[in-house]
């Protein structure tokens, strides 16, 4: 797969056939898999070039004077999910204060045709884009059509009564409900970050923790899960606990993960979870003991869960 790291700053190339899609694609969730595959397999039959542009950082983050939405996925993590789709090129628009006011005519003819030639656009019924996101998909399709570029519009998929969004799983995953997040994903949901040294109170007893810090993505609620550790090329089982550590007064939130059966150093480096269940609550124990005895169900509870679901 091809990556274009700035879409409108680097160095055109001669254009290109291709079938495109854009947008934000935060998660890459079923219903962004289903237009995801769409482009790829149009692109096949009309042997052109599969194409997904998309916006980085999240619009909301320039557009809205609100809180933005934490992200799901980091460009990197959808890169890596769409090579295993069979998609050929990755564009990042960097969308930023100098874009915000585009209109949607100029939108489609500076972003797109002055980099591509579309031979077909694929897009959700709710893309917009433009100033104000003044373009609709009937902006588009009239665009489109002046321009003898075919526009299809791929109907929502539905999780149960719920539409598939990027929006419904960061309600699921505020709630600790990993299992249900993760079947709207089609993966388990995974955080990065990198490896922080803390107090080192977990050694102490006896469940030594990798404190994440740096983690670009929506944490989940506070809890205890079962989790897939992923460190240098290889899964391991293990628990994280997403929480304030009310037994020592804890105030800030941290992302404590033990690794069963692994004892070496990797301070500094990065860690990726895989967050398969929710077993419990964040509790405040009497004391030392009481945590420890705690830790050792919820550790058989972890691995009954990861043998399961391997």
């Amino acid at each position: 797969m091809y990556i274009i790291r700035d879409w409108l700053n680097s160095e055109p190339n001669q254009k290109f056939n291709a079938v495109l899609t854009i947008g934000v694609f935060d998660g890459l969730h079923l219903g962004h898999q289903s237009i995801v595959k769409r482009i790829v397999a149009e692109a096949k039959r009309l042997k052109a070039a599969s194409l997904l542009l998309t916006f980085d950082p999240h619009p909301l983050a320039v557009l809205s004077s609100a809180v933005p939405p934490e992200i799901l996925t980091t460009f990197a993590s959808k890169a890596t999910i769409l090579k295993s789709f069979g998609l050929d090129v990755l564009g990042r628009f960097v969308f930023n204060e100098a874009f915000k006011d585009i209109s949607a005519q100029d939108f489609f003819s500076k972003v797109i045709l002055s980099r591509v030639n579309p031979l077909s656009i694929v897009v959700g019924p709710d893309f917009r884009f433009g100033r104000n996101a003044e373009g609709n998909v009937e902006t588009l399709g009239q665009l489109a059509s002046n321009q003898k570029i075919t526009l299809e519009v791929v109907k929502l998929l539905k999780d149960g009564n719920a539409l598939y969004s990027s929006s419904h799983i960061r309600s699921l995953l505020k709630l600790g409900l990993v299992g249900p997040a993760s079947k709207a994903l089609g993966r388990p949901y995974r955080l990065s970050g990198q490896v922080a040294r803390a107090e080192g109170r977990g050694r102490t007893l006896g469940y030594p923790t990798a404190n994440l810090e740096n983690i670009p993505q929506l944490v989940p609620g506070p809890g205890v899960y079962a989790v897939m550790a992923r460190l240098r090329g290889e899964a391991r089982a293990a628990m994280t606990s997403v929480g304030s550590n009310p037994t020592f007064r804890g105030r800030r939130l941290t992302v404590e993960t033990n690794i069963f059966d692994f004892n070496d150093d990797f301070y500094g480096e990065y860690l990726e979870l895989d967050f398969i269940e929710f077993i419990r609550g964040i509790i405040r124990f009497d004391g030392p003991e009481t945590l420890i005895g705690q830790l050792a169900l919820d550790e058989r509870r972890a691995r009954e869960i990861l043998s399961a679901s391997i």
